[in-house]
C-alpha cells in the first residue's frame, strides 16, 4: 500500500506599510485641527448662549420680584390710608395733613440684596389741570385765576393758561391770543395734534406749546391730572406757592405764604373757615373749592434689588364715606419718585 505523505506548508504573508508622504500627513493634521477648532467654536457658542439665557432669566426673575415688592409697598400704603380714615372716623374729624404718618416722610424697608423705598403724596394738595374746563366744556374762572397766579409765583414765562385750556377743550378755536390749537402744533418740525380731552398724565405737559424742561420741573410739584370736576384744594397739604396763588386779585408775598405754612405745622385746619380767617387773607376774597381732607393719593415705590431698580406709581382713590380704596392707575415709567426724607424701618 502506497503511502501518501502530505506536507503542510504554512505560507506567511508580509504586509509592507509604506510611510505616508509628508504632504498627506500635513493634510490629515489640518483636518484634525479644523475639526477640533470647529468643535471648540460650537462649544463656546453654546456656552455663551447658555450664559446669556441664564442672565436673561435672572434679570426677568429679579424684575418680577422687584415689581412684586413694589405691589407689596402699594398694599402697605393702602392699609395706612385706611387706618388713617378709621382714626379720623373715630375722632369724628376728617382731616389730612403732612404731619400724619402717611405724609411725614418716605419709608425704607431693607430686604435681601436691596431696599424698598416708598412715599405717599396728596394729589389734592396740588392744582388739578383738568379742573380748568368743566364737564359741560365751560371754563372755570376761579381755577383759571389760580393757575395764572401760580405761573406768576413760579416766575414762568412762555407758558400760558390759555394753552392748557386749548389742550383740554374739545374745540379747535384758540382760547384768546395766548392760546394754541392744532394749527400751531401741526406746523412744528415734528407735527402732532392737541389732546382735545382731559390730561391723562402730567407728562403730557411736555407737549404743550412753549413748554421747556425747566418750566416742566418748576410746575410739576404743584399740579396733578385728576378726573374732571375734582377742584377742591386741601389747604392742609398744598404748597406755599399754591397758598400764595389762592386769593382773588392778589398774590401773597413769600413771607405771608411762609407764615401760613408755619402756622399750619402747629395748628392744622379743622375747617376751611379756619384757613380763611387767617390774617394774611384779611380783606381778600378766596374763590373756588377748598377742603381739609383728601380723596386722591399717589403711592410712589422704588425697589433696588441686586443693583437693579424697579419703579411703580399707583394712583389711589379713597372714598370719604367708607374709607374704601380704589386703584385708578399704575405707571412704571417715572423717575425721581422719592422726594421726602427717607426713614429706614426695622
Amino acid at each position: 500500500m502506497k503511502e501518501l505523505n502530505t506536507s503542510l506548508h504554512t505560507a506567511s504573508i508580509t504586509v509592507i506599510v509604506r510611510p505616508m508622504p509628508d504632504k498627506q500627513q500635513g493634510v490629515a493634521l489640518m483636518m484634525v485641527l479644523f475639526v477640533f477648532a470647529l468643535v471648540t467654536i460650537l462649544a463656546s457658542g453654546m456656552i455663551s448662549r447658555q450664559s446669556l439665557f441664564i442672565q436673561k432669566a435672572s434679570n426677568t426673575l429679579i424684575q418680577s420680584q422687584a415689581y412684586e415688592y413694589a405691589i407689596g409697598a402699594e398694599q402697605v400704603a393702602r392699609q395706612m390710608l385706611f387706618v388713617d380714615w378709621e382714626e379720623d372716623k373715630k375722632e369724628k374729624s376728617f382731616t389730612d395733613d403732612l404731619e400724619e404718618v402717611w405724609g411725614a416722610g418716605a419709608a425704607g424697608f431693607p430686604i435681601d440684596y436691596g431696599v424698598i423705598e416708598a412715599q405717599i403724596d396728596d394729589l389734592q394738595g396740588k392744582l388739578n389741570l383738568n379742573s380748568l374746563v368743566n364737564t359741560d366744556s365751560s371754563k372755570d374762572p376761579a381755577v383759571i385765576e389760580r393757575f395764572k397766579n401760580l405761573l406768576l409765583v413760579l416766575e414762568i414765562e412762555g407758558l400760558t393758561v390759555e394753552k392748557l385750556i386749548d389742550w383740554i377743550d374739545d374745540n379747535d378755536e384758540t382760547e384768546g391770543v395766548d392760546g394754541a390749537e392744532e394749527g400751531d402744533y401741526l406746523v412744528k418740525e415734528k407735527p402732532y395734534r392737541t389732546g382735545n380731552q382731559a390730561f391723562v398724565s402730567t407728562s403730557e405737559l411736555m407737549l404743550i406749546d412753549g413748554m421747556t424742561e425747566e418750566i416742566f420741573k418748576k410746575l410739576l410739584p404743584h399740579v396733578s391730572a385728576l378726573p374732571v370736576g375734582v377742584k377742591a384744594v386741601n389747604v392742609n397739604t398744598c404748597s406755599k406757592e399754591i397758598i400764595r396763588s389762592l386769593p382773588k386779585g392778589k398774590i401773597l408775598t413769600d413771607a405771608e405764604g411762609q407764615s401760613i405754612i408755619d402756622h399750619r405745622k402747629e395748628n392744622i385746619f379743622e375747617e376751611y373757615n379756619d384757613f380763611k380767617a387767617l390774617p394774611e387773607f384779611s380783606g381778600l376774597e378766596l374763590k373756588g373749592e377748598f377742603s381739609v381732607n383728601t380723596e386722591f393719593f399717589k403711592v410712589s415705590s422704588k425697589v433696588t434689588l441686586a443693583d437693579r431698580v424697579s419703579r411703580l406709581v399707583s394712583i389711589l382713590y379713597r372714598d370719604s364715606d367708607n374709607g374704601n380704596l380704589t386703584l385708578m392707575e399704575r405707571n412704571q415709567g417715572q423717575k425721581y419718585l422719592i422726594t421726602k426724607d427717607l426713614v429706614l424701618q426695622q
